[in-house]
C-alpha cells in the first residue's frame, strides 16, 4: 500500500514495540509517535536543497551562512555551497546544521549517441564515474564508421568552462585523435565551438573552452572524428 513504501528519498524512521493480545494487529499498529521529530536535509545533483521534517505541523526556520532567519516553503539553490542551520520555530534544542561544498561539475545525461555496442559499451558509461567502464560503438552487427558523436543534455541552460576524457586505459585500440564540441538549445541546430587533437596517450584530458559566453546552452555534442 502507498503509505507503507519507503521511497528512495531522505526517510527518518523509527518504531514502536507494543504487547499484541487476541491477535489484535492491525489496531495496534494504527498509531503513530508522539514527540520530537528529526530535521534533515537533502541536496539534489543539481545543488536543490530540501529541508525534511518529521513533524508536518510545525514551521520550520532556517538560516544561511549564519544570516538572517526564514521560513522554510519549498527547496531552494545551494549549488555554491554554504551552511545551513534548521530548527522548529519555538524549539531551538533540535537545531541541526549541515556544511555543503561547492558543486563543480554539471550533471549531465547522455540522450544520443551515434553507435554504441549495447550491453557493453553503452554511452552512458561516459557518465558513470567507473574508469573501467567504456563507450564502445557497434561492432557486434555491423562496424560502425567514424565520426562518431554524443549528445548530452544538461538539464537547463548552464555556463560550462570545459570537459574532461579519459581514454580506455586498457588495450592499445579506441584511442580517439580529434574533436570537435557542438552547443545547441533545440538539439537540431548545432554550433561549433571548439575542435583540437588529443595527444597520444592515456592520460586524462581537460579541454577547456575558450570562449565561455558561448557556453549558455543545455546541450553539448562532442564528436569524434578520427582514431588512432
Amino acid at each position: 500500500m502507498e503509505k507503507d513504501r519507503v521511497k528512495a528519498v531522505p526517510t527518518s524512521i523509527g518504531f514502536i514495540i507494543r504487547p499484541i493480545q487476541q491477535n489484535d494487529y492491525l489496531a495496534k499498529a494504527h498509531v503513530a509517535t508522539a514527540g520530537d521529530a528529526p530535521i534533515s536535509f537533502a541536496r539534489s545533483s543539481t545543488g536543490e536543497v530540501s529541508v525534511l521534517s518529521g513533524n508536518k505541523a510545525e514551521t520550520v526556520l532556517y538560516t544561511l551562512n549564519n544570516g538572517k532567519a526564514n521560513t522554510y516553503k519549498s527547496s531552494f539553490d545551494l549549488r555554491q555551497g554554504g551552511t545551513i542551520t534548521a530548527w522548529y520555530q519555538g524549539n531551538e534544542k533540535l537545531k541541526v546544521t549541515q556544511q555543503y561544498s561547492k558543486i563543480e561539475t554539471v550533471p549531465m545525461e547522455v540522450v544520443f549517441a551515434s553507435s554504441q555496442e549495447t550491453g557493453e559499451g553503452d554511452a552512458k558509461n561516459l557518465l558513470d564515474g567507473d574508469p573501467t567502464s567504456i563507450w564502445h560503438t557497434m561492432y557486434s552487427v555491423t562496424v560502425a564508421q567514424y565520426p562518431h558523436w554524443v549528445d548530452f543534455d544538461a538539464a537547463s541552460v548552464k555556463t560550462i568552462k570545459g570537459f574532461t576524457f579519459l581514454p580506455r586505459p586498457d588495450g592499445a585500440n579506441g584511442d580517439i585523435k580529434d574533436y570537435k564540441i557542438q552547443v545547441s538549445k533545440d538539439g537540431k541546430n548545432w554550433e561549433d565551438v571548439m575542435s583540437g587533437t588529443f595527444e597520444r596517450n592515456k592520460n586524462s584530458k581537460p579541454f577547456v573552452l575558450r570562449n565561455l559566453s558561448r557556453t549558455l546552452y543545455s546541450l553539448y555534442r562532442i564528436k569524434f572524428t578520427t582514431w588512432r
